[in-house]
């Protein structure tokens, strides 16, 4: 199997961190994230949607939801994922929703950048890179004025539910029940809120668990039913689509 990439991943509630050298190009997908990705070296790297050609960038923000293929091969590059329910993540997906990709100037995050990629090169603490990567999350959210639309408390207690009982079989409508919601009214509002129907949030969740499992270093099978999958297929298969790649396809550092 080809090589997607080779570096590290770092996981945090809300959010995560991919960071190293790019191998070869992602396929085209889509995931609940708004998308933060940064070159570090002269060679940049490219973005495609479905309905275009390549695009070069230096820095580069995707809106959630938004298909598109990534490629920068060689390139030492990171990848920044915001869920759009965290607080910072609900500011960036109003601010660039419907933007597809957009261009970061290279200025934005001078200080940010070299802070991020200094603290990889040194082999810092997963923490340290966390946080160097939530300084950049927290620059771009603070550069807009917009005045930004909160989650409905309703689906922000759903979506704490769901998190604390995402090792059982959860039901929409026991979800619905406990936010005093018919079924009806919570599915709609669900979509409204997050972009996503119910079952794929769930699929999103359990890919965070085994994603967590697999850069703490679990194999692909721990990590595919710690995340509930039936088994490592299902979850490579959810995997590529969200992310364009396999799991196995990205090496650890």
């Amino acid at each position: 199997m080809k090589t997607t990439g080779i570096g590290r991943i770092v996981l945090w509630r809300g959010g995560s961190l991919w960071i190293g050298r790019a191998g070869e190009p992602t396929d085209f997908h889509s995931h609940h994230a708004v998308q933060i990705t940064l070159s570090f070296s002269e060679g940049g790297m490219r973005f495609r949607r479905p309905d275009g050609n390549w695009n070069a960038y230096n820095s580069a923000i995707i809106a959630a939801h938004q298909p598109h293929a990534f490629e920068a091969r060689g390139e030492f590059v990171a990848m920044i994922f915001v869920e759009p329910e965290s607080r910072e993540g609900r500011v960036l997906h109003q601010l660039y929703l419907g933007e597809g990709i957009s261009a970061l100037a290279f200025g934005t995050l001078k200080l940010e950048r070299a802070a991020l990629a200094a603290s990889y090169m040194e082999g810092a603490l997963d923490s340290e890179l966390a946080s160097c990567a939530r300084f950049v999350i927290t620059k771009l959210a603070a550069m807009t004025t917009v005045p930004v639309v909160a989650l409905d408390k309703r689906i922000e207690y759903a979506v704490e539910l769901l998190r604390e009982n995402i090792g059982e079989t959860v039901q929409l409508a026991d979800i619905a029940n406990a936010t005093c919601l018919s079924p009806d009214r919570f599915r709609h509002l669900f979509i409204e809120q997050t972009g996503m129907r119910f079952r794929p949030y769930l699929l999103w969740l359990r890919i965070e668990i085994a994603l967590t499992a697999l850069a703490s270093g679990s194999n692909l099978t721990e990590a595919s039913y710690a995340g509930g999958f039936a088994d490592s297929a299902h979850f490579s298969r959810t995997f590529k689509r969200m992310f364009g790649i396999a799991p196995s396809s990205f090496q650890r550092e």
